[in-house]
């Protein structure tokens, strides 16, 4: 059986934002300058569309990434059939996960915070959204990059568990909530990222080769250049 094909890539870091039709967009000023800094209070959705949906506003750091990676892959979703979304597995793998709302549920035990107090909560929120209902898993890193989630991934395709299979790398811990708290060097604040392939068979689809730039580009060389 053939390697999984990369159909959509997308990807938000601090040098800019898109996907594999658009290419790396630079991130307006001065909004450029607090995402470099790891700053992302300002990361809303209002960068990509003129609509929230209506639960981003309440979500945090991580899941607030995952939503606009997965929108950023402008790989219509909705307009898939349910049975297609029903083979469709979601991967995700961060190396600090949910530590930035852990830290805040600590200092602020609060209902509306503590549901996003795991890592795995992105997951939930980006199935609800596209009705996606294959399988799903979270992993916690040895390190940043994301690697892992491409790589579980791929094994859905080839078993068979699943037709579709979404990987994301995600990072967001903010700098000014890490220092709250003393932190072990190794959880000490990284670069922020936001990043996600949908791996499948290949479609026809026009689309370019992704580019390569940021998380998972390893893992993505792997399906890509052969």
């Amino acid at each position: 059986m053939n390697p999984p094909a990369v159909l959509a890539a997308s990807y938000l870091g601090p040098e800019g934002f898109g996907n594999d039709l658009t290419g790396l967009r630079p991130w307006p000023w001065p909004l450029a300058e607090e995402l470099a800094r790891g700053e992302l209070a300002g990361l809303h959705w209002s960068l990509l569309s003129a609509s929230d949906p209506s639960r981003f506003l309440r979500m945090d750091l991580m899941c607030r990434l995952g939503f606009m990676a997965v929108e950023l892959l402008d790989a219509h979703f909705e307009a898939r059939p349910a049975v297609q979304r029903d083979r469709l597995g979601v991967c995700v793998e961060s190396f600090t996960g949910s530590l930035d709302t852990d830290i805040r549920f600590a200092q602020t035990p609060r209902p509306s915070i503590f549901a996003y107090t795991l890592p795995s909560t992105v997951i939930g929120e980006i199935c609800i959204r596209f009705g996606f209902r294959g399988p799903v898993l979270s992993l916690v890193a040895e390190r940043p990059g994301g690697e892992n989630a491409g790589t579980e991934a791929a094994a859905w395709l080839a078993t068979g568990e699943a037709d579709l299979a979404l990987c994301l790398s995600l990072e967001a811990l903010n700098p000014s909530t890490a220092r709250t708290l003393p932190l072990p060097p190794a959880l000490a604040p990284c670069l922020w990222h936001g990043a996600a392939l949908l791996l499948g068979r290949e479609d026809g689809s026009p689309r370019a080769k992704p580019f390569l730039a940021g998380p998972l580009a390893a893992a993505c060389q792997r399906w890509v250049c052969r």
